[in-house]
């Protein structure tokens, strides 16, 4: 870059930095400040090329209609629509969204799941079911403690004999899977373990683990394969599929013969084609290893046997691992809904919790404790006549949440979480309950504590309203064979080659200079206002 331009630049910085909150014009009452206006400008310029990009002055003008328009929509009371208010709410719904997460948290769970898709993990595991209630969880960590060494040492194909040692067990060889194919807890155990260690027992919601890493490589990518199948117990079944392969080898089309032969009848009138998948997604581990064996577009199998039946595999495209930004939307959409995300809420709740001064310890739960019994579970408790209920629970903000307000949430809730333990349940609610009312007043209070969201909500919120006005008073009238469109043309024949022929091209200029007029009117109509200083300025900011 030019030194006198990053002179410029920082000059510009330093002239301008303090002028932000200047206003910079004014419809009637309506103030302009100039930080909306350098947003809306460098936005709208980020999209055009230099050659095409308005000089301020130009730039301030659209600006300035667009506000008359906004002023006449609110004089209308287009903002008190029925319609406005309910796709408003829909749309601030779906763009809350975005904001009701920690970002940063959220970044470093997509980026360790990519990481993740890189590579691939063959493991086995031992698995005891675990009752909360009956079960003594310190005797089944004993057990699989004592199963470590022995575990260790079993090859992938004779592990299976455990099964034999305690019927409780489940013993299962996973063979190749990566990220978002298991729970994320057992998931982290897997990759973080070395090949041909066995872990240390963990806890899953399925029970207690160890689990043995067999080995680790590459990742496969993704393959899309088609297949034709024959049942194990149809008639003569190896024949058959022989003798599909046969006509295969005698240049038969694959698809056809998966639509007249193949017993999978989800994918033979598909041709066979089966949707794209990776490691570990196929619930068969001899099919997966036969179909990323084949090497060429265009491959297909001898016959494979699986637990289903047999099968000619054939090869349609074969995928190495994307890049980060070409799968991040699509790894966000697993993310919400793989339970790692419990830790991304964890942590935006905990941001909820600073800002708002507060915790997940009251001393008042001990309170609401000696209130609870057993008959909660069963939908029959009974908030208690004399509860204290105008005493503050706790409070966010200038608002009071009561013990009534508390009782009532346990009242409504009451039945739902049985798995919980009678001791523990006052701490699950009231986490749940603080939480609810903490995010509340996040959104309740985002538009002003925002600023990104402040601002694309405006945009949206007088976009939308600037629509509606322009459908009503310009776009939506039917001008089309109208005396006034052919007065417009009349004026203008110079311009085109016949009303017939040039019909589009005159409405839309007709159009125009219905606007031009209808601005001008509001000009008029509304009293505007632009400070010369600060419009100074931002010339020589931008206008170089």
């Amino acid at each position: 870059m030019n030194r006198n331009l990053i002179i410029l630049f920082f000059i510009s910085l330093n002239l301008f930095s303090q002028d932000k909150k200047d206003i910079l014009f004014s419809v009637n009452d309506s103030l302009v400040y100039v930080e909306e206006f350098e947003r809306v400008y460098n936005k709208n310029s980020d999209l055009i090329k230099d050659s095409d990009r308005q000089d301020i002055v130009g730039y301030l003008d659209l600006f300035i209609n667009y506000k008359l328009k906004l002023a006449y929509a609110y004089d209308l009371g287009l903002n008190k629509d029925k319609n406005y208010i309910l796709e408003l709410n829909k749309y601030i719904k779906e763009l809350q969204k975005s904001f009701l997460t920690d970002k940063e948290s959220e970044e470093k769970y997509l980026k360790e799941a990519y990481e993740r898709t890189k590579s691939e993990v063959n493991v086995s595991h031992v698995l005891i079911r675990y009752n909360e209630i009956n079960d003594d969880s310190l005797h089944i960590i004993s057990k699989l403690s004592s199963l470590r060494d022995s575990f260790s040492k079993l090859s992938t194909n004779d592990f299976n004999n455990l099964w034999n040692l305690d019927k409780k067990m489940i013993v299962e060889d996973l063979g190749y899977f990566s990220v978002f194919k298991m729970i994320y807890s057992f998931e982290n155990i897997a990759y973080n373990t070395p090949v041909g260690s066995v872990s240390k027992p963990f806890r899953t919601k399925f029970g207690y683990h160890i689990l043995k890493v067999n080995e680790k490589r590459k990742s496969l990518g993704e393959i899309n394969v088609a297949h034709i199948m024959i049942y194990k117990n149809s008639r003569d079944a190896y024949k058959r599929i022989n003798s599909v392969l046969d006509s295969i080898k005698s240049g038969f089309d694959f698809e056809y013969l998966a639509k007249k032969y193949s017993e999978d009848k989800n994918s033979s009138f598909k041709g066979g084609i089966l949707s794209p998948f990776s490691s570990g997604q196929i619930n068969s581990i001899p099919f997966e290893k036969a179909a990323f064996s084949l090497e060429n577009i265009g491959d297909y199998s001898n016959p494979i046997e699986t637990k289903y039946g047999w099968h000619i595999i054939k090869l349609y495209s074969k995928n190495d691992v994307k890049k980060y930004d070409d799968v991040k939307f699509d790894l966000l959409n697993k993310l919400k809904k793989s339970s790692r995300f419990n830790f991304i809420s964890d942590s935006f709740y905990s941001f909820l919790l600073s800002k708002y001064n507060l915790d997940y310890n009251n001393s008042n739960l001990n309170y609401f404790s000696s209130l609870i019994d057993s008959s909660y579970f069963n939908n029959k408790w009974n908030i208690p006549d004399d509860i204290e209920k105008d005493k503050v629970f706790f409070k966010i903000l200038n608002t009071n949440y009561s013990f009534i307000d508390f009782a009532i949430h346990l009242d409504e809730n009451q039945g739902e979480r049985k798995s919980v333990k009678l001791e523990n349940i006052i701490k699950v609610e009231y986490k749940r309950f603080l939480n609810s009312k903490l995010l509340e007043t996040y959104k309740d209070n985002l538009e002003n504590d925002n600023i990104e969201y402040r601002y694309i909500l405006k945009e949206y919120r007088e976009g939308l309203l600037l629509f509606n006005l322009m459908q009503d008073k310009i776009w939506d009238v039917n001008y089309s064979d109208s005396l006034e469109l052919k007065e417009f043309y009349s004026k203008n024949k110079s311009k085109y080659t016949s009303f017939e022929n040039d019909k589009s091209n005159i409405l839309s200029d007709f159009q125009l200079a219905l606007e031009n007029d209808w601005i001008n009117e509001l000009k008029l109509k509304y009293s505007v206002w632009v400070n010369r200083k600060v419009l100074k300025k931002l010339k020589k900011l931008y206008d170089l």
